[in-house]
């Protein structure tokens, strides 16, 4: 009777412990909520408010000069034959939300298709990282990257990648010759772990932005 009784006993601590753990669990979750609700609750309070929008940097700045109208020369590097044929296109690069941002409208025709692509570049102050959103009609995935540089903002290095395909790490590097010109180079790490390049677009102003 007294190991039954031991057993019981044991049981019935674990059982305790089981429905302390989840209460304990769902007010972690009830308080994530009610943290959350008070942040937008707050946010929105400011806005109503008239809180001042944030601040840009000398980093958001030096990223605005590229705003402009570019011709676009994409090149497909390591092939051979019609595969390694340039492709032409042109691009709008906006200025959008007050100098925080960059949006990158192309239009490129690629091997007698057209190809259009939206990119979105950015620098965050809270993260010291620039970002950059590029999406394009080949594809229905968003790549997200995040980088550094160490030069101003003259030499950004990317790294990120798009859901679903994998281990993949895809790298950007973009580089400015000039005040009008600038090179994005993306590559990928191959079987071997090197950096493989596999494109190389190249833009050369047609217009300043006014």
């Amino acid at each position: 009777m007294r190991k039954r009784s031991a057993i019981g006993c044991t049981m019935f601590l674990a059982l305790a412990a089981a429905i302390w753990c989840s209460d304990g669990s769902v007010k972690a979750q009830q308080n994530t909520r009610t943290s959350a609700m008070g942040t937008f609750e707050v946010t929105a309070a400011g806005a109503q408010a008239g809180m001042p929008a944030a601040a840009t940097s000398a980093s958001h700045t030096e990223l605005m000069k590229l705003a402009g109208d570019y011709d676009r020369t994409v090149k497909f590097l390591g092939q051979t034959g019609a595969m390694a044929a340039p492709s032409q296109g042109t691009c709008k690069i906006t200025v959008v939300l007050g100098g925080r941002f960059l949006m990158e409208e192309s239009h490129d025709t690629v091997f007698g298709k057209p190809v259009d692509g939206l990119r979105i570049y950015g620098y965050n102050d809270a993260t010291k990282q620039y970002e950059m959103a590029r999406m394009y009609t080949m594809s229905n995935a968003i790549t997200l990257m995040k980088g550094t540089s160490s030069d101003g903002g003259k030499t950004i290095d990317y790294e990120g990648g798009a859901a679903g395909t994998g281990n993949a790490t895809l790298h950007a590097k973009l580089e400015r010759v000039n005040d009008d010109e600038f090179t994005v180079t993306m590559s990928a790490t191959d079987a071997s772990g090197k950096d493989a390049p596999f494109q190389e677009t190249i833009y050369k102003r047609k217009s300043r932005q006014r």
